[in-house]
């Protein structure tokens, strides 16, 4: 039966602005969920799809395919975060090379970009993962006559300028995490961007060794590694 004629007796025949919404919806819902499995059978054999027509995948790495693999960067910066970090902090022996309060202010700041290649319009989905070292025992001022200030490391990613997902991130020594984010995005190649924020410093944060003056280390990204899954209709 036509979904047209289908319909509620009402009381002296009288119509409803729903009666039609709802037949329509019902007729609409009846084309658009229509999925592959209601084909003709080998419709989307890889004879007949072209490459990447139903889904496309990135890992971190990039191009060439010798670099291809789980990490970004060679030799031993792979999967880190390379910037705003200075020799200072790893000229102490109990140090290593990290983020500094010296070389970074504030603000959200970039770890690694990486361009989505021949994105054909649909769901994106995105995950990331590492790891995060950071000092808690440095929320305590230098001289305890300040109020402690907690520090934590916050974590977003962005596809296109428009953040997708963040979250409020890792706030213990040495912790790991996954950011997994979708949504729907135009054609085109997309710019993902993997960003990180770090506590400011406080009034009275432990930010150099004394007397030496050497930077103190403040944080830490290592061992990134990214997927993207693209899903076209």
């Amino acid at each position: 039966m036509k979904y047209w004629t289908q319909h509620q007796a009402r009381t002296s025949q009288t119509t409803e602005a729903d009666q039609l919404n709802a037949e329509m919806q019902a007729s609409q819902s009846a084309i658009t969920t229509l999925d592959r499995t209601q084909t003709p059978q080998l419709s989307y054999n890889p004879t007949n799809v072209k490459p990447y027509a139903l889904h496309q995948m990135w890992a971190s790495g990039g191009a060439p395919a010798s670099l291809q693999g789980p990490l970004w960067g060679t030799g031993t910066t792979r999967g880190e975060q390379t910037e705003y970090r200075t020799p200072g902090a790893s000229a102490i022996a109990y140090q290593f090379l990290a983020i500094t309060y010296q070389n970074y202010s504030g603000g959200w700041e970039t770890a690694h970009t990486q361009t989505l290649t021949g994105f054909r319009g649909g769901h994106l989905h995105i995950e990331w993962g590492g790891q995060v070292a950071l000092f808690p025992g440095f929320q305590q001022t230098s001289n305890n006559f300040q109020p402690p200030n907690p520090k934590r490391m916050q974590l977003r990613i962005q596809v296109a300028g428009v953040t997708m997902v963040e979250r409020l991130g890792v706030a213990r020594s040495m912790g790991s995490f996954r950011v997994v984010g979708g949504g729907l995005f135009p054609q085109g190649d997309l710019q993902v961007e993997y960003q990180w924020r770090y506590t400011p410093a406080g009034q009275d944060d432990a930010i150099v060794n004394t007397p030496a003056g050497l930077h103190l280390m403040q944080a830490h990204l290592f061992g990134n590694k990214v997927l993207a899954i693209a899903r076209y209709r």
